[in-house]
């Protein structure tokens, strides 16, 4: 068995454009993905992949699915070994649900017990020792408005050093090697066992699940680095785990955006303040990982950046993130803004001083990040000089080019040509001139496919096309599993619908028996450890009329056009149903007709009830907007 876990784990570790990006090149159409289809013989491209519902779909051949099934389809493998197939590509250790003990999964288990126990350690350290130490550590925490409920509900640290942890934890049964893959201790040159941590105040870093997965510590008084962290491990990587998402992700749902900032303390003071949808990187720039992680969550992420020296350099570096949003696919999934705190304070000393009123005017009034990365190159430059306009549009236009051919780059063309007084054209065809690096997205290409007995697959198809009304009601379920905050009023929906197949009635069931609370990575590995094929059955949606509708109308005008189409579709019956017995019953005997008769008006009857129920949902849609 493996757990439902780790098929998450390995589901949001293998990104589906990458995967398939291996084989087959694809070419970007707005937020999707296509190319050749790798089932079947075909020259024009009918094979789309969606990197925001991490799903292919074929519309040749019909096949689709995600990571797993299309592991499963191209390598011939059933779905536990798919799993472990993708497992082992990103180097991701599985739980054996039956073992535990001495496999992979037990010695991950023990690791973050270590973790567990050192953050337990430093707390008790830190809220009950007397030393001079930890008096400095809570004296400094006081004066930053952390200490008392602050540091309990946090659960912060100190670390003494001195091997105080070493013997701690030797003391409860781990080993010097547990000891040092957690990477909270390390082999000196004598051999000798020490902390990792001394005479700091330690942040505990939590996973997704609240586990304890490693540690930062700020130093106590000088001492270099200021802030040191923990150092990759089995279970923590700086590129993809950020500190507090344990406790924002919620939030961030339920906000509608992620707030990042640059450090601890910030997190800290800003859940404090009540924007507690606030993340933080640990250590490292904003990483693909990072967007990738928060577009689980949200569409929306906001950089709050200190009004300091430091934070502009840090709000210049953000401009970056063009290009590893634009490699990543990142603008498909999120809108980028940026926010400056002003008069050189920190998020801590302006909502001390300005309120919270204030820091949220401050997020509200957050730009765009193309165009708060346009301002700051623009801004060095003269714009009053010929000479230097000339090459500061130049130097503006090669930001973008990593957008080249995105409805992003249009709009700042649009922007740059009525800020430089040019026409759109001229400005569009510099962007066409401009040279952003190669982004690599797909290396190869696959003119044939292996069948599950390594033969080329040549065989052709004809286009698979899908009911409106199963299309109607994939989008459906894909809107329960994607977004939290309209799956009670869906659920309600799904409790009337006449399923069109029994597959989508089975799902719908299964979706209602799952914590209302998970993400919707949880449900779809849930969904996938229970049957595989289902994956198959979501793929085939995303209709293009319900494109950038918002989720809560989005729920209404689905349930309005699902039974809008239920009734077309009886009525449509029935009248055909009426013709055939008005036929079949010319020149019959007059009991014949007498019965035949009866039927029409039970035909009629039920027509003008249909019509009937199909105006009055017409009308309260229009009307009183019922479903919105």
């Amino acid at each position: 068995m493996i757990t439902d876990d780790d098929i998450k784990r390995v589901r949001d570790a293998n990104d589906i454009v990458e995967l398939i990006g291996e084989r087959v090149v694809l070419k970007q159409r707005g937020r999707e993905f296509w190319g050749n289809c790798p089932f079947h013989n075909e020259k024009t491209p009918s094979f789309k992949v969606d990197p925001a519902s991490q799903f292919y779909h074929c519309f040749g051949c019909g096949e689709g699915g995600d990571v797993f099934k299309y592991v499963m389809k191209t390598e011939g493998l059933n779905f536990l070994d798919a799993v472990r197939s993708l497992a082992q590509r990103k180097s991701i250790e599985l739980k054996d649900e039956q073992g535990g003990g001495a496999g992979s999964g037990g010695k991950r288990a023990r690791l973050i017990a270590v973790c567990d126990e050192t953050n337990a350690f430093y707390h008790q350290q830190l809220m009950r020792v007397k030393s001079s130490e930890t008096d400095a550590a809570r004296q400094y925490l006081g004066k930053r408005g952390l200490g008392g409920s602050v540091a309990r509900d946090w659960k912060l640290g100190f670390a003494p050093g001195r091997g105080m942890l070493v013997r701690h934890l030797q003391e409860k049964g781990f080993t010097d090697e547990e000891l040092v893959q957690a990477n909270v201790a390390f082999s000196a040159d004598n051999g000798q066992l020490r902390d990792r941590f001394y005479n700091r105040i330690m942040f505990p870093i939590y996973d997704l699940q609240g586990r304890t997965i490693a540690f930062g510590g700020r130093v106590i008084g000088s001492g270099e680095p200021k802030y040191l962290n923990s150092s990759d491990t089995r279970l923590f990587h700086k590129r993809e785990n950020m500190f507090a998402i344990d406790k924002a992700k919620a939030p961030i749902t339920t906000a509608g955006a992620a707030l990042v900032v640059e450090g601890y303390t910030d997190v800290i003071a800003m859940h404090q303040g009540g924007f507690t949808n606030t993340v933080a990187t640990l250590g490292t720039a904003l990483t693909p990982e990072h967007l990738k992680l928060l577009s689980r969550f949200t569409k929306k992420v906001v950089l709050l950046f200190d009004g300091d020296e430091a934070g502009m350099r840090a709000a210049d570096r953000a401009t970056d993130l063009i290009n590893i949003a634009a490699a990543s696919d990142g603008w498909s999934k999120l809108d980028l803004f940026v926010a400056v705190l002003p008069n050189k304070l920190d998020p801590a000393e302006y909502i001390e001083a300005e309120g919270k009123e204030s820091m949220q005017s401050t997020l509200d009034s957050a730009v765009s990040l193309i165009r708060f990365a346009l301002d700051r190159r623009l801004a060095k430059w003269d714009l009053d000089q010929v000479e230097q306009r000339n090459r500061a549009l130049n130097d503006a236009v090669t930001l973008l080019a990593p957008l080249k051919g995105t409805l992003l780059a249009s709009d700042y063309v649009n922007y740059l040509a009525d800020l430089f007084g040019k026409n759109y054209e001229e400005v569009a065809m510099m962007l066409e001139r401009a040279k952003p690096q190669p982004v690599q997205r797909a290396v190869s290409s696959a003119s044939t496919s292996q069948d599950t007995n390594g033969a080329a697959t040549q065989a052709t198809s004809r286009p698979v096309k899908q009911s409106k009304a199963k299309a109607m009601e994939i989008e459906l379920l894909l809107l329960f599993i994607e977004h939290p905050e309209v799956r009670e009023r869906v659920a309600s929906a799904f409790k009337r619908i006449k399923w069109s197949s029994a597959e989508h009635e089975s799902i719908a069931k299964m979706l209602l028996g799952f914590n209302s609370g998970d993400v919707s990575s949880d449900m779809l590995a849930k969904l996938t450890a229970q049957n595989p094929d289902i994956s198959s059955i979501l793929s085939g949606a995303r209709l293009a009329s319900y494109d950038g509708v918002p989720p809560n109308r989005l729920a209404g005008k689905l349930m309005f056009d699902i039974r809008e189409d239920q009734l077309k579709t009886e009525i449509s019956d029935a009248t055909i149903q009426l013709r055939r017995v008005r036929s079949e019953n010319v020149g019959k005997t007059a009991q014949t007709s007498d019965q035949a008769a009866d039927k029409i008006d039970d035909l009629f009857r039920r027509i003008s009830e249909l019509q009937q129920e199909l105006a009055e949902l017409r009308r309260k849609y229009n009307s009183d907007n019922l479903f919105s």
